[in-house]
């Protein structure tokens, strides 16, 4: 009878009416001149994407490798990660194209991989430096991509595993690393302090700041014969005292086991270190994770087509109506007030059976969008409900930003969304400038990720103001060759001995603003491919909601909603 009654209740949930209504659809022409342009657009970003993340998957490249598995016989960072996680369980890797085009060179993933797996059901922050890019050396972007990591980490309240192999700091570059390097030790503590569990596990040396990664955490794990840890190795105990050591009997797994007592696990070899790392975060009482990403109501249009999107420029309201249509759960959502604040889109929606709220611009926020936008976000604070950012720049922000009403309901709808609880994911679909990387919530707003699409682009500046001052660069630079090509050249000695021009140290050269120069530098939290565009999303509530507690007292402005 329960039986019958259960199924009688399962068959009239499937069969009642989908809540919300199916947003309408608009293509881009692919018969069209701009149709088969944003198409081919699409796919040449799609293409550079996938060809910046190989480099990077390859680390310090086949000379790399070969030293860190042949001669040092040493486990691939990425195989150290896969052989840790829970099988068949996704790695979401974050900061993939990090370090690349830099003033000093490329340093691959910023010399370490990092991303959420799941590991005995948990999901954890993983940490991993890799061996083969310059010996793990740190680099100032290391420092960078670090921090915003732990940043991560500690809003969505994730245990950390770090798998350390480093070489400790790249010294010339020491000014740009030690301050900031710091912090990321105070970190460990302080998240320890709020029952954020901090996990190490030694799979190489641990040199000078890198020694004090393992010390810090909670726990550490240390593999015989390819874990040290010191502040100085041999080579400076016998320049300073004269004494010749080996690194095992200095800092090797059997003295910090038995002797120091900085290493709590002691494992005969990196497979036995995998197992008992497994072991340690399944002693951490925290659990499963449990919930799992419902994809039973897809979208009703194809996701394929947010590549084309993704190589249009700007999109207009409808096509950006046509992006989230592919994007929540089949293709419905309730917009909220409709037709006031033309700009702007605000609706709710399920995104893999999640509830989310969803702010998408079309154009400059005028000083109607501002007061949608900021009713909206209170009334997701107040029900708990995520919210999602899609920026969509026009490039005309320039003509409101001197009204003083706009910049006032601006500023409110700022005031609004800074103060809200529940997590906040942005990502740039086509560009933010100027103000509009504040009322979309850019990442001086703490959104829990900040992704970008290939094609979009960032600047702090208003587009007119960008193209105005690049005008005039152009024009000087021109004025400047013309005077230098009057005036005959200096006949000096030095002349005749010019030196060759130096040697790029970078291979890449990204535009100022552009997607892969924010990636490279930490400031955007991942790159990610249009098409995988609800997945990410997905990815990145579920992480954000996984220990989300709601608060139902006093919150943000006492819980109460401004009709401004």
């Amino acid at each position: 009878k329960c039986l019958s009654v259960c199924s009688q209740r399962g068959a009239a949930s499937s069969s009642m009416k989908k809540p919300f209504p199916v947003l309408t659809n608009c293509d881009i022409d692919p018969s069209t001149d701009h149709g088969k342009s944003a198409l081919e657009k699409g796919q040449q970003l799609q293409n550079q994407l996938r060809q910046l993340t190989e480099i990077c998957h390859q680390g310090g490249g086949p000379k790399g490798l070969e030293r860190h598995t042949k001669v040092n016989k040493k486990v691939f960072v990425r195989e150290r990660i896969a052989n840790i996680l829970d099988p068949g369980t996704e790695f979401w890797e974050l900061g993939t194209t990090s370090g690349l085009g830099l003033e000093y060179g490329d340093v691959p993933c910023g010399g370490s991989v990092t991303g959420v797996g799941t590991i005995n059901g948990t999901q954890v922050m993983i940490m991993a430096n890799d061996g083969t890019v310059k010996g793990g050396t740190f680099y100032p972007i290391t420092i960078t991509k670090q921090l915003r990591i732990q940043e991560i980490a500690a809003q969505n309240r994730l245990p950390t595993l770090q798998i350390v192999d480093t070489g400790g700091a790249f010294l010339p570059l020491q000014a740009d690393i030690f301050l900031r390097g710091g912090r990321g030790f105070a970190n460990q503590a302080l998240m320890s302090a709020q029952g954020i569990q901090q996990v190490a596990l030694v799979s190489g040396l641990c040199t000078a700041g890198g020694a004090y990664a393992p010390t810090m955490s909670d726990v550490a794990i240390i593999t015989h014969k390819i874990g040290n840890i010191y502040l100085g190795g041999p080579p400076l105990v016998k320049a300073a005292t004269g004494e010749v050591i080996s690194g095992e009997e200095l800092g090797g797994a059997t003295m910090h086991c038995s002797v120091s007592g900085i290493t709590d696990h002691f494992a005969q070899d990196e497979a036995e270190s995998f197992e008992i790392t497994r072991d340690v975060i399944a002693s951490l009482n925290l659990g499963d994770s449990g919930h799992i990403l419902d994809n039973s109501d897809p979208p009703l249009y194809n996701s394929e087509d947010l590549l084309q999107y993704s190589g249009a420029g700007h999109l207009d309201k409808e096509q950006v109506y046509s992006v989230i249509s592919r994007i929540v759960d089949s293709s419905r959502m309730l917009e909220f007030k409709k037709l006031f604040g033309g700009n702007l889109i605000c609706g709710f929606a399920y995104l893999m059976g999640n509830m989310v709220g969803i702010v998408a611009n079309a154009g400059p926020i005028t000083g109607a969008d501002a007061q949608k936008g900021g009713h909206f976000v209170q009334l997701c604070d107040n029900r708990d409900i995520p919210i999602i950012f899609l920026q969509n720049s026009d490039g005309k922000t320039s003509e409101l930003s001197s009204d003083p009403v706009v910049l006032k309901e601006r500023a409110k709808f700022i005031q609004c969304l800074s103060v809200v609880r529940v997590p906040k994911v942005t990502l740039n679909m086509t560009g933010a400038f100027g103000d509009e990387n504040y009322t979309m919530c850019g990442p001086s707003f703490q959104p829990r990720f900040y992704l970008m699409w290939p094609g979009a682009r960032m600047h702090p500046s208003d587009p007119a103001i960008v193209q105005a001052a690049a005008i005039e660069a152009e024009s000087a630079a021109r004025a400047a060759a013309e005077l230098a090509a009057k005036q005959p050249p200096p006949q000096t000695a030095d002349a005749k001995k010019k030196k060759p021009p130096r040697k790029p140290l970078s291979q890449f050269k990204f535009e100022a603003g552009s997607a892969p120069w924010a990636a490279s530098r930490g400031v955007c939290d991942e790159m990610i491919d249009p098409v995988k565009t609800r997945h990410v999303l997905a990815r990145a509530v579920q992480i954000s909601m996984l220990n989300h507690v709601p608060l139902r007292d006093t919150r943000g402005q006492h819980r109460s909603v401004i009709r401004m």
